[in-house]
């Protein structure tokens, strides 16, 4: 029997935040290593920004940028993950079905950047605690420990294609008054900050005039990034002062 979409991303949504509580376990219940976490998460958005240093320029442009790195590539969605935990039946019950397979592909993303993100802290760790500092040479040594290449790509892949799920949600006739007269219910039911993440997506992809091109540009340069970090000789970015050859790339002519 086939399911219905509603149901088929109802379902898709309940398995990835099992997914992401597991994960989420991992370091809530370890307090050194939650420390350790959201430093390292502070640190690798801080890192990834500059790369993007030159699309600040342009008209709407910037808040898209800090809404993706923060909220599509989930290095800020604490709040957001307790949210959909904690609403998960009036989530799969209220929200209209393009918001609710929008939030399944948030859910599977979510878990599958935690666990990568996880391993990366981890791999940086020296005798159970995050360095006080840093390098770039320490965190491509430590992504290459903590997964691959392609599997970097594909989750660079599910980000842009997460945002391309948010552009087809623009198209729809009234979808940012329905997202609005939702807002007083959401916080009501317990999800304010899952409400603000999809208001906030419709805000900013809005303002952009060609999102496809936004999204490209994402996708291009973080792929390069991630390549270099994979395939480029350590001994040279030991040499190099670890940083330059790597801010440099993604924002080359």
């Amino acid at each position: 029997m086939t399911l219905s979409p509603r149901k088929q991303a109802a379902g898709h949504f309940r398995e990835q935040m099992r997914r992401s509580t597991e994960l989420h376990l991992e370091y809530l219940d370890d307090p050194q290593l939650r420390k350790d976490y959201e430093r390292f998460a502070d640190w690798q958005l801080g890192h990834l920004l500059p790369f993007f240093s030159d699309l600040y320029a342009q008209d709407g442009y910037a808040e898209a940028i800090d809404f993706t790195m923060s909220d599509l590539a989930g290095i800020g969605i604490s709040n957001r993950d307790r949210d959909l935990e904690r609403a998960a039946p009036a989530i799969t019950r209220m929200l209209p079905l393009g918001a609710l397979q929008t939030i399944a592909n948030a859910a599977e993303m979510n878990a599958r950047v935690l666990k990568v993100n996880i391993a990366i802290c981890r791999a940086l760790r020296v005798d159970g605690e995050l360095p006080t500092t840093i390098t770039e040479l320490d965190y491509a040594i430590a992504c290459r420990k903590a997964s691959s290449l392609s599997e970097l790509v594909e989750l660079v892949h599910l980000i842009t294609n997460l945002g391309r799920t948010l552009k087809s949600l623009i198209k729809i006739p009234l979808i940012g008054m329905t997202l609005r007269t939702m807002r007083a219910p959401a916080h009501a039911a317990g999800f304010g900050a899952l409400q603000e993440f999809l208001e906030n997506g419709y805000n900013t992809f809005n303002q952009i005039p060609d999102i496809d091109h936004f999204l490209g540009e994402i996708e291009v340069r973080m792929i390069e990034v991630f390549t270099f970090i994979y395939t480029a000789p350590l001994d040279e970015m030991e040499k190099s002062g670890n940083t330059h050859k790597i801010r440099n790339l993604a924002i080359s002519p």
